[in-house]
């Protein structure tokens, strides 16, 4: 497990999701997976952009902080959503300093230079963001996730980018 100065943050997230909701099932995914491989060059690929900072637009419900088992609810974005139009609510991490600067939990930024010089082919018209902490992970599989694959399938997505909180 990665570690820094001897901290083992795996282990800490591990144990602090087991402290409050002892049901949930850990299993770690560490290489890349071989039935997936991508189909065409990445500057050629149509990629989306998940994040799991709890990211929303002020119009949008927030995300509910105060739920024991997360809330596995999702939000589209707009992908050429100025990043001052972004709002953050997530239970699990103090937002204040990713407000600051909202490009460290959803690079909206960044992921529009990319497919503007060419190293990417073009991006998804939205960007997906949950609520990172979500220990009930029946309901986000059972309700949540099939919406979200079925969106990137209607709009050619060849590549999802997931940045966990």
């Amino acid at each position: 497990m990665p570690t820094a100065r001897g901290v083992n943050f795996a282990q800490i997230e591990r144990d602090h999701v087991q402290r409050f909701y002892p049901p949930f099932d850990w299993h770690p995914f560490d290489t890349f997976s071989p039935y997936n491989p991508l189909p065409k060059p990445i500057n050629e690929s149509r990629v989306a952009f998940v994040t799991t900072a709890g990211v929303h637009l002020a119009d949008q419900p927030p995300f509910d902080v105060a739920a024991d088992d997360g809330d596995p609810t999702w939000r589209a974005i707009p992908v050429d959503t100025p990043s001052g139009d972004l709002v953050l609510s997530h239970g699990g991490y103090d937002t204040r300093r990713a407000s600051k600067d909202k490009n460290v939990v959803l690079p909206l930024d960044h992921l529009r230079a990319l497919a503007a010089e060419g190293r990417i082919g073009s991006l998804s018209p939205d960007v997906i963001s949950f609520m990172g902490y979500i220990a009930d992970t029946d309901r986000l599989q059972e309700r949540e996730v099939h919406p979200v694959a079925e969106r990137f399938l209607q709009d050619g997505v060849d590549l999802v980018l997931l940045a966990p909180t």
